[in-house]
């Protein structure tokens, strides 16, 4: 309910003997699932007031973000909004500054992406997003996409194993898409690589999105 936006931020929830009435279980389970969403944040519960859904807070992005942690579907947006702010501008500002070490790094990231198995690539998919930061030459830029990386890496990434490796045909699409960000970058075609990497969010969003409708 929480998820789908039926209990918005800020919203009270039912009493315990109400919530237990509606979804016909015991008293006990319920205040065992409060304990455990109160645990990851995702409500507080005021002792004389009652229990309220909390709004997620966007200076979480700066600290590492624990596996149990649920996002609902206006998060998950709002996090890929941020990423098309930051990586689409800094994909041009890569392919005017990167110099061949970053190449380099890159270049690594994509062969360990092709030939993963077990993780499916998501560590060296972070990895790839963290070395074309630095190639902005952009210290500040870099930090802050540092900064993302557990959080990105525990969630975002984390969905887009469930959604994007599902199949073979979807682990080469995504491969593509980073070589075309790589290739722009390499021939340093500032507007080409602007639009690789717009087109590759927007393909994660879309895939993203889908996913989440399924799990609704």
């Amino acid at each position: 309910m929480i998820r789908n936006g039926e209990l918005q931020p800020g919203e009270k929830l039912q009493s315990v003997e109400k919530l237990a009435k509606e979804f016909n279980v015991s008293r006990s389970a319920v205040r065992e699932a409060l304990s455990a969403l109160r645990a990851i944040g995702y409500i507080t519960i005021k002792q004389g007031e009652g229990t309220y859904v909390n709004k997620f807070d966007v200076s979480q992005m700066m600290a590492p973000v624990s596996p149990e942690r649920i996002m609902s579907k206006k998060e998950i947006e709002e996090l890929l909004q941020i990423r098309k702010i930051m990586e689409v501008g800094a994909a041009s500002l890569a392919a005017t500054h990167r110099t061949d070490e970053d190449l380099a790094e890159m270049r690594a990231a994509l062969t360990d992406m092709a030939q993963s198995e077990g993780d499916l690539g998501e560590k060296a998919d972070v990895r790839f997003h963290l070395a074309l930061a630095k190639a902005t030459n952009n210290g500040m830029l870099h930090d802050m996409m540092q900064q993302l990386s557990d959080t990105l890496g525990k969630t975002m990434y984390e969905t887009r194993r469930i959604a994007l490796f599902s199949t073979k045909q979807t682990l080469e699409r995504l491969q593509d898409e980073h070589e075309r960000i790589y290739e722009a970058i390499e021939a340093r075609d500032a507007e080409g690589a602007n639009d690789a990497m717009l087109q590759h969010l927007m393909n994660v969003e879309q895939t993203l999105m889908e996913a989440y409708e399924k799990q609704l």
